[in-house]
């Protein structure tokens, strides 16, 4: 199949061009003034690469640990509804056996919609102090079980860690010869333990400035930096933001900006179940570990702790706010394609360039979803939300 997106203002390699955009059986072949196959006229529209999530628990009601294909497929659905083009599916903390069946029943799916770029896990390997909505009693160090991680390296291409566990360093040192992306995260920890787990190959924070450590002190007068002041300083560490001005205010963004830019931050949603519904009470995980929470003004709140929960925006929406808070478009679009891509070291996304895949989408002037195109496929968006 061939198909031409023509009429675009399209964003290539750091640039916009007005150009066509050519994609033969998948993949682009041509961005200039040829046009093949299928004619897909932008309208003059803002053409940017589909949006890459590497940190999401769910959306439409379905969450990432339920080891059904009706959950994996309506969350694939949600995704590439609102933009996602490529996500990896995050796993919650929880018994080795429940993961292992999330893991099997993602293993078990073939695409149909949004792309799965292997599982995240978030947990067990975080600390009890920082575990946020995790539940404390499934949290173990590296050091008691990693045994699984190892046996499902096919399916697992992200693991969050807190540098302060047992085996941590020795940890990443292991996951990254086997491919393995490591983030570190809902940690105890101080400087020292952090640089460990990055001299082994650790190299970005999880939802920063959520669950992530600050200075503190051991055992002795010594003040140590934490892990959000190692993830803003250190050049090697990308952040992950969930920039939905709730967890991240947006002037605190700014700041973060300031000191990474687009190429240290990668938007992430963080979006549980929930995401897409409307706002009212629910419940995060089931049986005696569900936690009750609720969707008010933008946000999923645990209203028992007085806490957020985790995200309901998709990395789209992030887009436009960044956008408006005076962000440059370039960076606003990089920080959820360029640089997951590249921490995931996926080089066939990512960008809008000749031997990439066909991930698109078309923008409106308010950097809306107008139309997503995947693998070179125009997708009947609203179709997406109409299937039993």
């Amino acid at each position: 199949m061939i198909l031409t997106v023509t009429n675009a203002k399209v964003y290539t390699q750091g640039k916009f061009q007005n150009a066509n955009v050519i994609i033969k059986d998948g993949i682009i072949t041509d961005i200039g003034e040829k046009k093949e196959g299928i004619i897909f006229d932008a309208k003059g529209k803002i053409c940017a690469a589909g949006y890459i999530d590497v940190h999401t628990h769910g959306g439409w009601g379905k969450d990432c640990m339920e080891p059904s294909f009706d959950a994996i497929d309506t969350i694939c659905r949600y995704h590439l509804y609102t933009g996602t083009t490529s996500f990896a599916p995050t796993t919650m903390t929880a018994s080795i056996e429940d993961i292992n069946k999330s893991l099997e029943n993602i293993r078990k799916y073939h695409n149909k919609y949004s792309r799965i770029l292997g599982v995240h896990l978030e947990g067990p390997y975080l600390a009890q102090k920082s575990a946020g909505a995790h539940p404390p009693q499934f949290l173990i160090s590296p050091t008691k079980d990693s045994t699984f991680v190892w046996d499902n390296a096919d399916i697992v291409k992200r693991v969050t860690l807190a540098p302060n566990l047992d085996g941590a360093a020795e940890f990443c040192k292991k996951a990254v010869a086997k491919g393995i992306q490591v983030s570190m995260g809902h940690d105890d920890s101080i400087d020292d333990e952090i640089y460990a787990c990055v001299e082994n190959g650790a190299n970005s924070v999880t939802h920063m400035y959520n669950c992530t450590s600050r200075p503190s002190r051991r055992d002795n007068p010594k003040k140590h930096l934490g892990l959000t002041e190692v993830g803003l300083v250190d050049e090697r560490i990308v952040d992950e933001v969930i920039a939905d001005d709730r967890h991240v205010p947006n002037e605190l963004f700014k700041m973060i900006y300031k000191l990474k830019g687009a190429d240290g931050i990668c938007l992430v949603s963080d979006s549980l179940s929930v995401s897409g519904m409307p706002e009212g009470d629910y419940y995060l995980g089931s049986g005696e570990s569900a936690q009750k929470i609720r969707i008010d003004d933008g946000v999923a709140v645990l209203p028992d702790l007085n806490t957020y929960a985790g995200s309901v925006t998709p990395v789209a929406k992030m887009v436009a706010n960044l956008y408006n808070l005076g962000i440059p478009l370039e960076d606003c679009i990089d920080m959820c394609t360029k640089t997951p891509a590249k921490l995931l070291n996926r080089e066939d996304i990512g960008d809008i360039a000749v031997g990439k895949r066909g991930d698109i989408n078309i923008l409106n002037d308010d950097l809306t979803i107008s139309a997503t195109l995947l693998d070179g496929i125009l997708i009947d968006r609203d179709s997406l939300k109409n299937i039993n």
